[in-house]
């Protein structure tokens, strides 16, 4: 054996049993006591775990969980594990009393099988989540019962239904809620960002959910004329920077911040992402671009306001989103600003 070949072994055999085993295994150790530790100071309290670790719309969409926990068990203490980029929401979050970051998902296996917990809910949906140098799958052996997993999930309702019902909680159809503080709202207080502005955002974590590039930038030269700024939020633009009237936030801003830029906005379009379930928390009117999605010619990942009547889904049919004409969702935009400015 060469001595390049013995390195890249070695450093093969590190990153595999080390940094994805090992040190994970010792994160779930610690989380483990510290759970034992809180039990210990308050033995009459249940201990409630919670796993729902990603993405940050998903947090948002089961926000109401953390509101229907504390009412279902009111004596208790509740621990919510999610991972570092997203726990602003659960730290934030006056229902949720322990944060428990994950590391990697190899700690979320590991709880997910050997937790303390008087009580756990396990909202992931089987076949999601793989943990790739062990070949394990985070599994959900309730949902598996329900016959509920990532090919068919948007069968069973929203993705607040969705986790309820793979978390073994009941129903529920209340908008989500984002606890911005004031130091968030004070530093987009700083921005001076226009009174009359519209957010967009563009790009989702699936491709074929996304609209055109020049479709944005065309929808943003047309808002100007009507005397719109456009403020696009997100992690990163693809957008002409130069544009009339546009404003790029994109990765500047915390996740609250972000909602509190949404907040403010006239309203609010984009595509089935995070920012839209921000949207729908701070209570934004939102224009939300759809088509099909993997399996699901026809779904609507929202409850309460995006649900019923603050929000308008703008689609043609079965087509992806990336196909949507760019005058069948200007038709749509056009008709919803006259219909403000009449009211």
């Amino acid at each position: 054996m060469g001595i390049q070949r013995f390195i890249d072994l070695w450093k093969h055999r590190y990153n595999k049993y080390i940094v994805q085993q090992y040190i994970p295994a010792w994160r779930f150790a610690q989380s483990y006591l510290f759970v034992g530790q809180i039990k210990l100071k308050n033995p009459k309290k249940q201990m409630i775990g919670v796993l729902l670790a990603e993405h940050f719309g998903d947090i948002v969409a089961a926000e109401p969980i953390s509101r229907i926990i504390k009412q279902k068990h009111p004596n208790s203490k509740v621990f919510w594990i999610v991972r570092k980029p997203f726990r602003e929401l659960i730290d934030s979050n006056p229902n949720i009393d322990y944060t428990i970051e994950e590391t990697n998902l190899y700690q979320s296996i590991l709880t997910s099988r050997h937790h303390n917990f008087d009580i756990f809910y396990n909202l992931h949906m089987p076949e999601l989540r793989l943990h790739v140098p062990t070949l394990t799958f985070l599994t959900n052996p309730y949902a598996e019962q329900l016959g509920i997993h990532v090919k068919n999930y948007f069968q069973f309702g929203n993705l607040l239904e969705v986790f309820a019902r793979v978390g073994g909680l009941p129903l529920s159809e209340e908008t989500p809620k984002v606890y911005i503080s004031e130091d968030d709202k004070q530093k987009i207080d700083l921005q001076a960002l226009p009174q009359k502005f519209v957010a967009i955002h563009c790009h989702s974590n699936f491709s074929p959910k996304d609209w055109q590039t020049y479709h944005w930038e065309n929808l943003i030269q047309r808002l100007h004329t009507l005397g719109y700024h456009v403020v696009e939020v997100g992690l990163k633009s693809s957008l002409n920077q130069s544009l009339a009237g546009y404003i790029n936030c994109c990765g500047k801003f915390s996740l609250l911040q972000t909602a509190e830029i949404i907040r403010r906005a006239q309203f609010f379009i984009g595509v089935d992402s995070g920012p839209a379930h921000l949207a729908n928390a701070v209570g934004t009117y939102g224009l939300l671009l759809f088509g099909r999605f993997v399996n699901f010619d026809k779904y609507l990942p929202y409850s309460g306001g995006y649900a019923t009547n603050n929000a308008t889904i703008i689609t043609d049919g079965q087509k992806p989103c990336a196909d949507l004409p760019f005058e069948v969702v200007w038709d749509v935009i056009e008709k919803h600003i006259q219909s403000t400015s009449i009211s």
